[in-house]
């Protein structure tokens, strides 16, 4: 597959340039973006794939959350449980799924307008699609699968980035002072410390969003991707928050004992 990365990235620009880069949400999803495509290609470099699959891998980040500024737009929100499956909507809108666009809305692009090779079509659509499931289906092929996870893993790298960078009042849609004096619910800090990733039925108060995405890291696939993670430290920072609940402050802390245990070795 052939990519020309400067016409993918002007296709995109167009595309989210209909949209008020202005408002925080927006900008987030817009850097996230060429984030996640950066991280991804860096995965697939250290898999020895080639330059195609390279490209392919850095595709899939700038192509998997363009359902999102349509979700902000619709809905107001990025939280899915209170709008619409982020992932399900940006494979539909790249492959026309989303039935076209209304008079006066925003221009959707497709797959086409990005790239004229269908090749990997059958690969992209399966990776964005599931970029976002709790668990992949137990039976994929080979080559969805290894995409999927690469695109999986440069998602969860990034998530960890902007929690960091990002004021938590705004990807959380609540006050500081009320993430600071929130309880973690009992069944999202049981996940956590089994060392998996956070059961979204078990997400039930805002605090719970910081285990949830602190615990991303046990779903990631890939040596590179735990290099990554350790090289930015944006996981560590994350660990780190003051909160002024004891159970939640507790939680965390127990949380980091079960991390340093947890990446011992995992960067190879």
């Amino acid at each position: 597959m052939k990519l020309d990365r400067e016409h993918v990235r002007r296709v995109f620009t167009e595309y989210t340039d209909q949209y008020d880069s202005s408002d925080i949400k927006v900008a987030l999803k817009i850097e996230h973006t060429f984030k996640v495509a950066e991280i991804a290609a860096r995965i697939a470099r250290s898999l020895h794939l080639s330059e195609d699959d390279e490209n392919l891998a850095w595709l899939l980040g700038m192509l998997h959350d363009v359902g999102r500024f349509e979700q902000l737009r619709r809905y107001h929100t990025f939280f899915d449980g209170k709008s619409v499956n982020h992932a399900a909507l940006s494979a539909d809108i790249l492959f026309d799924k989303d039935g076209g666009t209304a008079e006066g809305q925003p221009k959707q692009m497709r797959i086409r307008d990005y790239i004229e090779d269908a090749s990997e079509d059958a690969v992209i659509e399966k990776a964005i699609r599931l970029h976002n499931v709790f668990r992949l289906p137990e039976q994929m092929e080979e080559r969805e699968l290894m995409f999927t996870n690469i695109l999986r893993d440069a998602d969860k790298i990034d998530i960890l980035r902007v929690n960091c960078e990002i004021p938590m009042n705004e990807i959380y849609d609540c006050p500081i002072e009320h993430l600071k004096i929130d309880r973690v619910t009992p069944e999202v800090l049981t996940d956590a410390l089994s060392c998996k990733n956070v059961d979204r039925g078990h997400v039930k108060r805002p605090i719970d969003h910081l285990f949830t995405h602190i615990s991303l890291t046990f779903g990631m696939v890939y040596p590179e991707s735990f290099r990554i993670t350790k090289e930015q430290g944006f996981l560590k920072q994350m660990m780190s928050f003051e909160s002024g609940d004891p159970v939640t402050a507790e939680g965390l802390s127990e949380l980091h004992d079960a991390m340093e245990q947890f990446m011992l070795g995992k960067a190879g």
